[in-house]
């Protein structure tokens, strides 16, 4: 009798067990479903600033960008909206604040879009709007802010995206925000991401897919490709501003890099920041477990059955984004 109690309650603990790991998983967050689809949407770009000092009492104000309200003033004559915008590989936050208005309508939770009307500039109180991100900026940051920002990425728009986790060393493929594939993959010997040439390892950022090689791939280390390849443009808009800040390259280098990556294409590989960098598999099968997933001199590597599997789906101009 004393040794069945035990066993009688073993289905109860196992299932208490199994509830508790369920509701463990649910609630922690998917980082990649986090970044692609945050709380709300994401802005598509930021309208120009306007000369809100000759404002005209009555005459519409308008929303910078798609966002959402975060609050309004009691007397309908203020209101602070958020905006989500996606920049290289981070989903970052900026806030704008209207005062001196009059009319607003809005309510807390309410989606907006980029022009939309948000009130009138009042009577009582010179209007006031003032654009945060980790501070508030002053007018002139705030016109080069929304100028340099008047189209935003959208990634699960994209016909084929690409997101892999540095963390997770998972890669998962998407076509029109829609997940298609998830796969393991590994990526440089050592680990942070890239800051120069020569250091093997693996950037973060975002970028496109501007050359695909399938075959015998010529060179000394062909077997380690696996008969695929499939290069990005790194460096990109912000690693070169990186190189900018450490004197390794030339304002103008940084802007090259800036329009070849906009437009899709490669970008300079004879920086100190280093080049060469995109996806290929390997010379036989590798496991996480064994290499730590430290495998390559900054490339993300697949296993072989995956990259053959999904190399089709990748094709060029594919905006690929690390973290």
């Amino acid at each position: 009798m004393t040794s069945s109690a035990p066993r009688s309650r073993l289905p109860l603990l196992c299932l208490a067990w199994v509830l508790s790991a369920q509701v463990a998983t649910a609630s922690t967050p998917d980082v990649f479903e986090a970044w692609l689809r945050p709380e709300h949407s994401v802005a598509e770009g930021f309208a120009p600033w306007p000369d809100f000092a000759r404002a005209r009492p009555g005459s519409d104000v308008r929303a910078l960008a798609r966002g959402r309200v975060v609050t309004v003033g009691a007397r309908g004559d203020s209101v602070t909206l958020e905006h989500l915008y996606h920049e290289n590989h981070e989903l970052l936050r900026a806030r704008s604040e209207y005062s001196g208005l009059s009319g607003v309508v809005l309510r807390p939770g309410a989606l907006v879009t980029k022009g939309q009307v948000l009130g009138q500039v009042g009577t009582s109180e010179r209007l006031g709007v003032v654009l945060h991100t980790d501070r508030a900026l002053s007018v002139a940051e705030s016109r080069r802010f929304t100028a340099e920002r008047a189209r935003l990425p959208q990634p699960a728009s994209e016909p084929v995206l690409v997101l892999i986790s540095h963390a997770l060393n998972q890669l998962r493929l998407y076509e029109r925000g829609v997940e298609r594939a998830r796969v393991e993959v590994g990526f440089g010997q050592e680990a942070g991401p890239k800051e120069q040439r020569g250091d093997n390892r693996t950037p973060v950022g975002m970028y496109f897919i501007v050359q695909t090689v399938r075959g015998e791939i010529p060179g000394p280390y062909a077997a380690y490709y696996g008969g695929h390849w499939l290069r990005v443009n790194y460096p990109n808009p912000w690693d070169a501003s990186r190189g900018v800040k450490q004197g390794w390259l030339t304002q103008k280098t940084r802007e090259r890099i800036a329009r070849s990556w906009e437009a899709r294409e490669a970008t300079d590989a004879t920086t100190r920041l280093g080049s060469g960098i995109g996806f290929h598999g390997w010379a036989g099968e590798w496991s996480l477990e064994a290499s730590g997933g430290r495998l390559s001199w900054g490339c993300v590597v697949f296993h072989p059955r995956d990259i053959t599997a999904l190399y089709d789906r990748m094709p060029l101009g594919t905006m690929v984004v690390l973290f």
